[in-house]
């Protein structure tokens, strides 16, 4: 490595912010190998959580078009009386979409409606018309999940979307002590798996079998 691609605490501090680099420096002895660490332990996360997410979106979408009979069903606001901000993002993705000069099609809305979106569509207001076709054995139901419970569903999901937006801002994931930090990390890993296995248990083995999350933990300076 040449002089010029070695880094201080103070330079780490210019260019990310002080307030940004205190926990690490308050945390560790070298703070930008922590720093480092924790930039990638997000990357691995993140990955998982975009394996995670897009099984949701595709199991929700497979069923509310099976419940209405339309591949457009993020269109039938009728049928499932979806609000007015939901209905809002789709409008918004149909805006990218054509502006980036393509037909507007379901594949392309559907991949384009983000987390937050999808959370939305588990509240309990939806659950006379979402969450019953999302149960629904004709349309596919929830084999895998048991109690079928709304809540705790959409109490997952919003957890992997609170640490989904924590690794894409790099925030740190670091905790003050080794064992808060540990069942911290433990919790977001464990709670991915669980929403990826009540979809489908083999896509939750297969994530656990390529996720860079245990071998970089393994790592932490």
């Amino acid at each position: 490595m040449t002089d010029d691609a070695q880094a201080t605490v103070a330079g780490l501090r210019d260019w990310f912010s002080a307030e940004r680099m205190r926990r690490y420096e308050e945390s560790a002895l070298d703070p930008i190998a922590l720093y480092v660490w924790n930039t990638r332990m997000s990357k691995a996360y993140f990955e998982d959580i975009a394996h995670v997410e897009v099984m949701l979106r595709n199991f929700i979408s497979v069923r509310l078009a099976s419940d209405c009979g339309r591949e457009d069903w993020f269109d039938q606001a009728d049928y499932f009386g979806f609000d007015y901000e939901f209905r809002k993002a789709v409008e918004r993705v149909k805006r990218r979409i054509r502006y980036a000069g393509h037909d507007i099609t379901s594949d392309r809305v559907i991949a384009g409606l983000s987390l937050d979106s999808w959370r939305f569509l588990l509240v309990r207001k939806l659950e006379p018309t979402v969450w019953k076709a999302l149960r629904d054995k004709a349309n596919g139901g929830i084999p895998y999940y048991r109690s079928r419970r709304r809540k705790e569903f959409e109490a997952h999901v919003i957890q992997l979307l609170n640490m989904r937006n924590r690794c894409s801002h790099q925030e740190p994931l670091i905790q003050p002590d080794a064992d808060a930090e540990r069942g911290y990390l433990d919790s977001q890993w464990e709670n991915l798996l669980w929403i990826a296995r009540v979809i489908d248990p083999k896509a939750a083995d297969w994530i656990r079998s390529q996720s860079r999350v245990p071998a970089l933990r393994a790592r932490r300076p």
